[in-house]
């Protein structure tokens, strides 16, 4: 298969993807696909950090980026005490990274994060302190 003939199948996955199933169930993939990254990231004992490590760090960033971004309009439905908080881990991630790139900091506070978002969008709820200690 060609390269384009690949872009074109992974654009109609992409499609399919989105069009049965619930956002909350694509959020869930997204934060198990970079907690993976993250996870494996955390296990380098080098300096500087490898490329794929800075790539999930970067991914990371990005995802929390958008959350805060979405949150941030008025018409969106999620109530305003979660938009908070989403907001507040979102700027606790954007100035964690540098210093987990840099070495000053473990990538563990991302990873927390990351694992009781997962675990509210499965419905297990997530631990309230981490909500608490961002802000």
């Amino acid at each position: 298969m060609s390269m384009y003939g690949r872009a074109r199948a992974r654009e109609a996955y992409r499609k399919t993807i989105t069009e049965t199933e619930e956002p909350r169930e694509i959020e869930r993939k997204v934060f198990l696909q970079i907690t993976g990254e993250l996870e494996r990231a955390s296990k380098e004992d080098t300096r500087p950090l490898s490329g794929p490590a800075l790539d999930a760090l970067n991914r990371n960033q990005k995802l929390w980026g958008e959350l805060m971004f979405d949150c941030a309009f008025k018409d969106n439905p999620l109530p305003d005490q979660l938009k908070a908080g989403i907001i507040s881990l979102a700027l606790f991630v954007d100035r964690h990274t540098p210093e987990v790139i840099s070495g000053d900091k473990t990538i563990e506070p991302l990873l927390e994060i990351n694992r009781n978002i997962i675990k509210g969008l499965t419905g297990q709820g997530a631990d309230a302190s981490v909500l608490q200690e961002a802000g």
